[in-house]
């Protein structure tokens, strides 16, 4: 057995938890709708539609994560009056790609890459991810994806995908996210060893799935975790 694979696991959700996904996103339906003419209201509806779309098509059969999103604009759009064209699905999309590490997200990744190895479980793809890791500057020790496990994030099969490709028990897994909904309850169920709670937006949590640790970015991450 090499020192490398005795190195801990940690897996990071990618969207929200590293970068700025849904801002990104909400700024490109912003743009598109006020271009057309909408006004705040409009905005805001449209985003607040974008959101209930993409969650409930998640939830169903599954569909490529582009495939959604596109899904998603035109029905954002079609709720306050506008249409949507081929250039406002790319424009979405392309925002996506291009999503942001967060401030703190870069330094904390490049340290802890010294004695851990690091996973991405993500509710992507390979078109739209490679665009993220490249600009996470590190190179992950394996990544999962919703369109390699053929479901999204709550699915537990998410997460059993995850544990196959790593080669490693629930129990010796540290998972690390932003998002209660789509990650601290499954974990739990699932058996992972430690949840680290990502609560870059101050929200309240479900006492039922208290996770282990939680912080309000990763900067604190390297006092949190279990010394080998």
């Amino acid at each position: 057995m090499t020192i490398q694979s005795e190195l801990p696991w940690l897996t990071f959700d990618c969207y929200d938890t590293l970068v700025r996904y849904s801002e990104g996103k909400a700024d490109a339906l912003a743009n598109i709708v006020r271009k057309k003419g909408g006004d705040k209201k409009a905005v805001d509806a449209a985003q607040q539609a974008f959101e209930e779309s993409e969650k409930n098509l998640q939830l169903g059969p599954f569909q490529p994560l582009n495939n959604i999103l596109r899904s998603s604009l035109h029905s954002s759009l079609n709720l306050v009056g506008i249409e949507g064209f081929l250039e406002d699905e790319e424009f979405i999309i392309e925002a996506v790609r291009a999503a942001e590490p967060f401030p703190d997200v870069l330094p904390v990744l490049r340290d802890l890459k010294q004695d851990h190895r690091l996973a991405i479980l993500s509710n992507s793809e390979p078109d739209i991810i490679r665009y993220t890791t490249i600009r996470l500057g590190i190179i992950f020790d394996a990544v999962v994806l919703a369109s390699q496990a053929k479901c999204y994030k709550p699915s537990e099969k998410m997460f059993y995908a995850l544990f196959e490709r790593i080669g490693a028990a629930p129990g010796d897994v540290t998972h690390i996210a932003q998002s209660f909904y789509h990650d601290m309850r499954v974990a739990k169920d699932v058996g992972v060893g430690r949840r680290i709670w990502v609560n870059r937006y101050y929200r309240s949590g479900d006492l039922t799935y208290t996770p282990d640790v939680e912080l309000h970015d990763l900067s604190g991450i390297r006092d949190v975790l279990v010394p080998r």
